[in-house]
This record gives structure tokens, sequence and C-alpha cells, in this order.
């Protein structure tokens, strides 16, 4: 008799975190996860990252103006 050990998978948002519900290797988001803790993480890490971005812009575009 052959016992397969379930494999945990990663969450889809955060690498680095391992997640229980994930059942498949295919990306799918499930309902849980948009109420996930991980997922509010994820939105705040992508929205920090998209003020530094638009800060970039901004100052490459004043230095055109200015410089």
């Amino acid at each position: 008799m052959v016992v397969v050990q379930p494999k945990i998978l990663p969450c889809i948002f955060l690498n680095d975190i391992l997640c229980s519900f994930r059942k498949t290797e295919k990306f799918a988001i499930m309902d849980r996860c948009l109420r996930c803790r991980y997922y509010r993480e994820f939105l705040l890490e992508m929205q920090a990252e998209d003020e530094a971005v638009m800060d970039e812009i901004d100052r490459m575009r004043e230095f055109e103006l200015y410089g």
C-alpha cells in the first residue's frame, strides 16, 4: 500500500508562507484567500511599492522640467 503525504503549498500571495488550504499547484484564488491576513499584507506591500514607484516617476518628471 502506498501512502501519499499531502504537499503543503505556498501562499499564492507570499512565497515564504505555507497555506494549508491549497490542494493543487494550479494558480487558483479561493474565496478564503481574499479574507486571509496574508492577502491584506500583500495588498499593503503592493500599495507601498506603487507609491514608491510613483514618487520616483514624479522626481524624474520634476528633474526633466527643472533640470
